[in-house]
């Protein structure tokens, strides 16, 4: 939901964003389907089927996201957004470890 929102806001082309809508969807709907079926307790199996999803999504926002915003902003305006998130990410994971206690 998240990477759609992005992308209508980004104004990247209707034929782009459904490709990148149905690429994400196929994509983590089969390594979901994947995960469900095989159930197996082989971590490398496991890794291969989260990795699959994460490099989908990590390409559409590096390919799209970033480079839609560096030809429409500033660069320095879109480091700082980058920035931003990567610090509530980590905001997010040290609360978390704090409230777990790990």
């Amino acid at each position: 939901m998240a990477i759609m929102t992005v992308l209508s806001v980004a104004k990247v082309p209707q034929l782009s964003f459904l490709l990148i809508v149905a690429f994400l969807s196929l994509s983590l709907g089969g390594s979901l389907l994947i995960g469900e079926s095989v159930q197996a307790s082989s971590l490398k199996l496991q890794a291969l089927s989260t990795g699959g999803p994460i490099g989908t999504l990590s390409l559409v926002i590096f390919h799209k996201v970033i480079g839609q915003a560096v030809t429409h902003f500033r660069l320095l305006h879109v480091w700082m957004h980058i920035g931003l998130g990567v610090l509530i990410i980590y905001v997010y994971q040290y609360s978390l470890s704090l409230f777990h206690g790990h």
